[in-house]
């Protein structure tokens, strides 16, 4: 028996693809050899190996690889290909994967995905509108799309002899939610008869179920009557930021809040599906005395994604309840039973306020624009390196739209908090996983920095470069 690990693309942040294959001993059995056929004997014949990829992303803008792999699906086919989370660089090309391979993602990644490409097929460029059709069909497909659960396994077996399966030669993929930014973010613990590898996907300590992952790790990933872990792949998105502030999303709603004190008028550009930070800036708006601000948004997509995680996480607590948010229309005229007369959605912000989601993108100036004479603020709440020019990552856009908003006398408040784990937090991980064999770092351009981790020199000497 033998399992291999592969890593595509592991030395940069974003894109990266990790493919398992799992492929038993040739039998030794006399009672399958049939020397007397003119076929090889059945124990002579390489045996049928189960493979399955977890992730297949877009390489980030500003990366090094220019062009994504190809992979190899008709010589090295796959059984299933699991994926993190909804992140583009983790899921972003799912449509070009092989009609007959099964795709297994979170109930919310779905849906998440559900909506933007349901924004996406609005779009008046006919290929983003076609591909957009094209990634709805599948994500449609109940036969192709495997929602996967913390509570149900998913089994991939060796086909056995009559259409059988072998049991003993299965592979087990078991899914555990962890706290990243994105919502319904998933690690993969995979089992095969020899060895079992736990895959961390994205993840953080910071974020409101951040506090869980440890003893997550110690209660359902090493005990429980499972194997040891052999084989640790973990992302290092911050290895390469040290110098980069990481707060938690309480601490960032705090400093929301404190900020609102000041600020009745507040546009946000944050990532529509950034649960968490929506969720902290949203609760800081709706404490904000002496009525609370209202939340509006540019676009209906953006209602929609709150919608879905309302429904989905707004049922454990009431952080995630969105059910105040309303679309950006100045000259709506709305009535309520204590006017005498209509009031226009303009005059009811400039009233009571509002934190107002936007684009740093020039449809969104309109907005800003209307509300000059208030002295609005702007809180920028996306990672600072896509507006700095020496970063591969910059985006000259976004920088010249914040630029202009200086130029008009209106703040810029950077209030953001990272979507990965510091290089504490990783040890930690490393720690409680504890691997038997090997670490291999992905998602990082420093897995050097993995040596300088605050973790035994047992487990340095098992940190091995990823299997490119």
């Amino acid at each position: 028996m033998s399992t291999n690990v592969k890593i595509y693309q592991g030395s940069q942040i974003g894109g990266c693809v990790t493919v398992i294959t799992y492929t038993p001993e040739i039998s030794d059995n006399p009672a399958l050899c049939e020397p007397e056929t003119q076929a090889p004997p059945k124990c002579m014949q390489a045996p049928r190996a189960i493979r399955l990829m977890i992730d297949y992303g877009q390489s980030l803008p500003g990366s090094d690889i220019t062009e994504d792999f190809k992979y190899d699906w008709e010589h090295e086919p796959v059984d299933g290909v699991f994926f993190t989370h909804y992140h583009g660089d983790h899921i972003g090309r799912f449509a070009e994967i092989p009609s007959g391979i099964k795709l297994y993602m979170g109930a919310v990644t779905r849906k998440v995905l559900i909506n933007i490409y349901t924004y996406l097929e609005k779009s008046r460029d006919s290929d983003t509108k076609n591909r957009a059709k094209k990634a709805l069909s599948i994500l449609r497909d109940n036969d192709r799309i495997v929602e996967v659960t913390m509570k149900h396994p998913i089994v991939l077996p060796l086909p056995g002899e009559n259409g059988r399966t072998d049991a003993q030669s299965a592979v087990t993929v078991t899914g555990y939610t962890i706290d990243h930014s994105a919502y319904d973010a998933f690690m993969y613990r995979v089992e095969t008869p020899e060895q079992t590898i736990l895959h961390t996907g994205d993840f953080r300590g910071h974020g409101y179920r951040g506090e869980k992952i440890i003893p997550m790790i110690n209660t359902y990933v090493r005990r429980s009557g499972n194997k040891d872990v052999d084989i640790l792949i973990t992302e290092g998105t911050m290895m390469n930021r040290g110098s980069e502030k990481i707060i938690t999303e309480a601490d960032l709603q705090k400093e929301a809040a404190e900020y609102f004190k000041d600020h009745k008028y507040v546009f946000l550009i944050c990532s529509s599906t950034n649960l968490d930070s929506l969720a902290s800036f949203y609760a800081a708006a709706q404490n904000t005395k002496p009525y609370g601000m209202r939340m509006y948004t540019y676009s209906e997509y953006v209602i929609r994604q709150l919608n879905t995680f309302t429904e989905a996480a707004g049922k454990y607590t009431g952080l995630y309840r969105f059910e105040y948010v309303y679309p950006l229309d100045l000259e709506k005229s709305l009535s309520h039973k204590k006017w005498d007369t209509c009031r226009k959605q303009k005059e009811l912000m400039r009233e009571y306020g509002f934190l107002a989601v936007i684009k740093p993108e020039d449809f969104c100036e309109k907005y800003i624009d209307e509300f000059l004479d208030l002295k609005p603020a702007i809180i920028y709440s996306l990672w600072d390196g896509y507006l700095d020019p020496r970063h591969k990552a910059y985006k000259a856009g976004w920088d010249s739209f914040l630029k202009r908003q200086k130029a008009k006398g209106i703040e810029v408040k950077h209030l953001h908090t990272s979507g990965h784990a510091d290089a504490e937090m990783i040890a930690r991980m490393i720690e409680a996983v504890d691997p038997k064999e090997a670490i291999y770092p992905i998602h990082t351009e420093n897995a050097a920095g993995f040596y300088d981790l605050s973790i035994s020199d047992a487990l340095k000497k098992k940190i091995r470069t990823s299997p490119d």
